[in-house]
């Protein structure tokens, strides 16, 4: 059975990191980091709770970049293109990990 608490704890990491690029540009450094612990941290919860968190981390990503953003960080929402930019920021996150599933 798949976590909710793993795909909740990365998915909001990484729509946050998308709105703190918009402010502060985007820290490649750190997205790479926490991808490798979104990976590292599926293949634990694979082993111990069942198959499919990496696979439903990458679908939760791509559902939340079609949704306006809604934390309170979330100040982009008047902007069309900062929504464009924050669609395509949780986009690439999601064909970057989905890499690793396809792989």
């Amino acid at each position: 059975m798949i976590e909710e608490s793993y795909i909740r704890l990365y998915a909001q990491d990484f729509a946050r990191m998308a709105v703190r690029a918009e402010t502060q540009g985007t820290d490649d450094a750190a997205v790479a980091k926490r991808m490798a612990d979104a990976r590292s941290h599926a293949v634990l919860m694979d082993a111990r709770k069942g198959e499919g968190h990496l696979a439903a981390l990458i679908d939760r990503l791509r559902d939340e970049a079609r949704r306006p953003p809604t934390h309170r960080f979330a100040d982009i929402g008047a902007e069309p293109e900062a929504l464009v930019r924050r669609h395509d920021f949780l986009n690439a996150v999601a064909d970057a990990l989905g890499e690793t599933v396809a792989s």
